[in-house]
């Protein structure tokens, strides 16, 4: 088990991770996701040890790692920047951890060819990093990471160089890979499908400090402040500031005076008790959330104006303004809207999330057997 306790690194005036604490199970893959400058790649450095804690504690198995130099951890790390050997070729760069264990020459052939079978490289083996393209060069570091036996494995961005349609096959295999390792999985990333497609446990990071730390479901349904709920989603999240009637039970939608928009504020006593003492209030919505109507009736009753509309295929991405804000919506393809269209949209307690003063207060509830966050 690895656990980091209040784990906190400083360049000079610059805090890179503030207080991060974790702790993984035998057998696990946890994502790192954040934004760039979060802190993601100094916290796998902390883990591989190549730099040491300003403060706090990382252990493996209950021992502490502290000044453990990084050749005594048993820790794979792929390298954002892939670290291959220049000089030696794409095989003998996949063979150099097992040659170092003094693994058979045989046993290192068939190793280093199922590896790149499975990245897609076998016929690059006899080339030089040199002649290949970032993304080749990308799943040659995967392949040396993952060909040997290790307690963690580090992995800073290994799929973000490759194309759309190979990145997403490389998912499932990356996962598949992983699942038989039986190992404790550091994965880095800032593609919020790679991180949920991937991951057992989410830690989201913005700016040095842990945001909120849960299981996929946890964070994209259970979003515990504005920036985990605007980060983690596609489209993201929209947001409506609005202001809060405790006679009426109701929120009104700023923006919009000479014809008001409200919508029902959620009835449960902690939503309530929150209300009455919150600052700024937020509403959020997911683009999938939302239905919309070219009828006003008691379902359909927040009018919006068309603004933009995205033809991706398979389902459209209509932009509408509500008072002086955006709403992003997903409509099926053959739902005909022109630009500037009114149309009426469904928004109350059932769909949309509430914050005050960036926080969550109130989230949508979710349909009977759907999972229910501890």
């Amino acid at each position: 088990m690895l656990e980091l306790r209040t784990v906190t690194k400083k360049f000079g005036q610059t805090t890179a991770v503030s207080e991060l604490n974790l702790s993984t199970g035998e057998s696990e893959f946890v994502v790192i996701f954040g934004p760039a400058g979060a802190g993601k790649t100094t916290t796998l450095n902390l883990v591989a040890g190549t730099v040491q804690p300003t403060a706090g504690e990382i252990l493996f198995k209950g021992q502490s790692l502290n000044g453990v130099p990084p050749e005594h951890r048993n820790m794979s790390m792929v390298f954002e920047n892939y670290a291959l050997y220049s000089h030696l070729s794409v095989y003998e760069n996949i063979a150099f951890p097992l040659r170092a264990r003094k693994f058979s020459n045989d046993t290192i052939k068939r190793m280093v060819h199922d590896m790149a079978d499975v990245l897609q490289i076998g016929e690059f083996l006899d080339r030089r990093p040199g002649f290949l393209s970032g993304g080749q060069r990308q799943r040659v570091a995967l392949g040396r990471a993952l060909v040997r036996d290790a307690d963690v494995y580090l992995l800073d961005e290994p799929i973000s160089h490759l194309d759309a349609k190979l990145r997403h096959r490389m998912r499932g295999e990356l996962k598949a890979m992983c699942a038989k390792k039986e190992a404790i999985i550091l994965h880095v990333t800032h593609d919020y499908r790679e991180a949920m497609a991937l991951s057992d446990r989410m830690i989201v990071l913005n700016k040095s400090k842990v945001m909120q730390q849960g299981t996929p479901e946890e964070i994209y349904h259970w979003p515990a402040n504005e920036f985990v709920a605007s980060f983690v989603g596609e489209p993201p999240m929209s947001f409506l500031d609005v202001t809060y009637d405790p006679d009426s039970q109701q929120l009104a939608v700023k923006g919009t005076t000479a014809n008001p928009v409200v919508l029902n504020a959620p009835d449960t006593p902690d939503a309530r008790e929150a209300l009455a003492g919150a600052g700024k209030l937020r509403v959020g919505v997911r683009a999938s959330d939302v239905q919309i109507s070219t009828t006003n009736d008691e379902s359909f009753s927040v009018p919006a104006e068309v603004y933009v509309i995205e033809t991706l295929g398979h389902q459209n991405i209509v932009t509408a303004k509500v008072g002086s804000d955006l709403v992003k919506i997903v409509t099926k393809p053959e739902f005909e809207l022109a630009v500037r269209d009114t149309i009426w949209l469904n928004i109350g307690p059932q769909n949309y999330h509430l914050f005050a003063d960036g926080k969550a207060i109130s989230h949508p509830r979710r349909q009977v057997g759907e999972f229910q966050p501890a």
